[in-house]
């Protein structure tokens, strides 16, 4: 059975592929140092992009006061000021253009009473996740403007965490709305798997959102060993004066320990599913989704492992945020497929 086309499932597909793209835009804005280039929000005005050499050079000269180039980028030229504030400047308006995209479709979609009712409270839910969104962002950028090198760790994180909020609220609505139509048969779920996916899918949302403190503190550059820790079990640190659970939010060596500690859990998990399913069926081979995540994960250990060994280079470690979407994707997805209120749709 095909799936049924139409507009509300086309737009909300529309709307999950432009939230995985701002979050790679993002990613490689954080990536190539760019985010702090543009010093002031200006949510009307700022859509407009420098086009004068006077634009250009007044834009430079706002950036010349704040601290990151002061401290860092002082021999900064006006070229390389244009590299890093297209960026910035780019996902800034690609962020307005999924308000675009979500806010006039949606008044389209209502007038033509094409959005059931159940849905009617996440769709908003979205919007004001949207603009929330907004606000976190010019919140973390302004962390960095004053008295730093970079914005704080945790707004970065809550940027990220907020970012993938919306697009699990947004995917699992076109699920929904969907699976009804899909074929059961290719995506066999035994009985009682309902909590051990959404437990997967928790761990993995953790690991990604834990993963913003690890870059925002630069912490996978620490170390380009593995799975030592330049042939120590544990990562040594020195001359510490932290205590507490702090550690693992300010000190990167106890926050490259956490990351890579916790993935192997999330793998011990992700094997155990895979025991689990082998022990009620036989074999994982009916279930394409499983049989995806398994290798979609594999591939993030793999780019996780080589990015330690090659001090992060930016084409991997965009590939590994990549790979983490479409591995939280596959964990919605799974999870969704084993719900027991939706397992009757499915025959």
């Amino acid at each position: 059975m095909t799936t049924k086309i139409n507009t509300f499932s086309i737009w909300l597909l529309f709307l999950t592929l432009s939230i995985c793209a701002i979050i790679l835009i993002g990613g490689y804005t954080r990536i190539s140092d760019s985010g702090l280039s543009i010093t002031e929000w200006l949510p009307v005005t700022g859509v407009m992009y420098p086009l004068s050499e006077a634009q250009w050079q007044l834009e430079f000269e706002k950036y010349q006061k704040i601290d990151e180039f002061i401290l860092v980028n002082s021999a900064m030229t006006l070229s390389e000021f244009k590299v890093i504030y297209f960026w910035e400047w780019f996902h800034r308006f690609f962020a307005r253009l999924i308000g675009v995209i979500y806010l006039l479709p949606l008044i389209y979609l209502l007038l033509k009473k094409k959005i059931e009712r159940v849905y009617l409270l996440r769709i908003v839910l979205i919007g004001f996740l949207l603009a929330t969104q907004a606000v976190i962002g010019w919140y973390m950028v302004e962390s960095g403007l004053v008295g730093r090198v970079d914005v704080s760790q945790y707004r970065l994180a809550m940027h990220l965490t907020m970012a993938f909020i919306i697009l699990g609220i947004t995917f699992q609505t076109l699920l929904e709305a969907n699976i009804k139509y899909s074929n059961k048969s290719n995506f066999y779920q035994p009985t009682n798997s309902e909590t051990l996916f959404l437990l997967l899918l928790l761990l993995i949302f953790l690991q990604i959102a834990y993963g913003a403190f690890v870059s925002g503190t630069h912490s996978g550059l620490l170390f380009n060993t593995w799975p030592m820790y330049n042939g120590n079990i544990f990562p040594h640190i020195e001359n510490n004066t932290m205590n507490g659970i702090i550690h693992f939010f300010e000190t990167g060596e106890y926050i490259i320990f956490a990351h890579r500690t916790f993935a192997l859990f999330v793998l011990v998990l992700v094997v155990y599913i895979n025991y689990f399913f082998f022990k009620k069926n036989g074999s994982t081979k009916k279930n394409y989704l499983l049989l995806t995540f398994n290798l979609t994960f594999f591939i993030q250990i793999l780019l996780g492992v080589l990015m330690t060994f090659y001090n992060i280079p930016w084409h991997l470690a965009l590939a590994h945020q990549g790979n983490a979407i479409i591995l939280f994707l596959i964990s919605i997805s799974m999870w969704m497929f084993s719900k027991k209120s939706l397992q009757s749709n499915l025959t």
